[in-house]
């Protein structure tokens, strides 16, 4: 992997786990800054062996490669579909092993960027990229959280533990901006 600057424009929001609120949380950003202007949604997989129940069955080459696709259709329940429906201008997935993130993203960037914000569902993806905010939401049940966590941990600008009684991130959401700068946070 090689060394990166910062991309001011990109926010990541990764989980410890499934379900913490990792998509409400984008939505509600994607929400907010498409009011005054456009902003990017993108979701990133890293593609690992016995995961094909969460993301789709990949053919044996798929180990090799990455894909990138554009969301068109905003009334499917996907989490792309959603961020377009919540006001992205664009969406679009990207489906990588873990080898090749680096490379997927930096395609993305020179064919599909356009500038301005881009709110990103992801974990694996910091292992390549360094972003303007990087955001991990940690489920308050530790025997849910994986195993790989702690790396994450230490990467973060913001950890917020979910509540056990309210899985909603909405609040959090009040509490980051984006501007010409890149994105803040009075976390």
């Amino acid at each position: 992997m090689t060394a990166l600057k910062k991309l001011q424009d990109l926010i990541i929001i990764g989980g410890s786990s499934r379900n913490v609120g990792k998509t409400g949380l984008a939505l509600t950003l994607i929400e907010k800054l498409s009011m005054h202007g456009k902003v990017t949604g993108l979701k990133v997989t890293s593609l690992r062996p016995g995961e094909e129940a969460f993301h789709g069955s990949h053919d044996t080459n798929q180990n090799s490669k990455f894909r990138i696709t554009e969301e068109k259709d905003p009334f499917t329940s996907k989490d792309t579909s959603r961020m377009l429906k919540a006001g992205a201008e664009k969406v679009f997935f990207i489906e990588s092993p873990d080898n090749l993130l680096e490379s997927a993203f930096s395609v993305f960037m020179k064919e599909h960027y356009s500038g301005g914000p881009v709110v990103c569902e992801s974990r694996s993806l910091r292992h390549a990229i360094v972003p303007g905010l990087f955001i991990l939401l940690k489920h308050y049940n530790t025997d849910l959280i994986k195993d790989d966590f702690a790396y994450y941990e230490k990467q973060a600008d913001i950890i917020f533990t979910i509540d056990r009684q309210i899985i909603n991130s909405n609040s959090l959401a009040h509490k980051i901006t984006w501007d010409a700068c890149g994105w803040k946070s009075d976390l």
